[in-house]
C-alpha cells in the first residue's frame, strides 16, 4: 500500500525566485504527516494541512536550503513548509510544516535563506 498522498505539482514559475530550472514534479505528503506534526507539537500548522496546495503553489516567501525547498505562506498564521527529495524513491515530499513568527521570516530574508515573492517582478 502506498504511504504517500499527492499534494500538488511544483509550480515552475517559482524557479525564477530560487534560481533553479526544475520541471514540474509531483509533491507528496506521507500519511504520517499529521502524526509527525502532533509529535512535534505543531498544532497551529495542523489547521493548514488542507491548504498545502495553495501554500506550495502561491507562497509569500520561498528559499532553497541544503537540498530542501522552503515555502512560507502568511494567512492569519505564518506557515513554513519544507519539501525534501527522498533519494531512494526519487520523490519530493513535505518533510515538515510549522508556524513561524514574522521576526524569524524577516531574519531568514536578511540572511538570504528566504526570498519574498513579489508578483510585480
Amino acid at each position: 500500500m502506498e504511504k504517500l498522498i499527492t499534494v500538488t505539482t511544483f509550480n515552475t514559475s517559482l524557479n525564477k525566485w530560487i534560481g533553479t530550472s526544475y520541471d514540474s514534479f509531483p509533491i507528496y505528503r506521507s500519511k504520517g504527516l499529521l502524526t509527525h506534526l502532533i509529535n512535534r507539537k505543531h498544532y497551529i500548522a495542523i489547521k493548514y494541512m488542507d491548504y498545502l496546495p495553495d501554500i506550495l503553489n502561491n507562497p509569500d516567501y520561498i528559499g532553497n536550503d541544503s537540498g530542501s525547498i522552503e515555502f512560507v505562506k502568511c494567512y492569519k498564521d505564518n506557515n513554513f513548509i519544507s519539501i525534501k527529495l527522498d533519494t531512494k524513491k526519487s520523490k519530493y515530499y513535505v518533510a515538515t510544516m510549522f508556524e513561524v513568527k514574522q521576526s524569524k521570516i524577516d531574519a531568514y530574508v536578511r540572511n538570504g535563506r528566504l526570498i519574498p515573492i513579489d508578483d510585480n517582478v
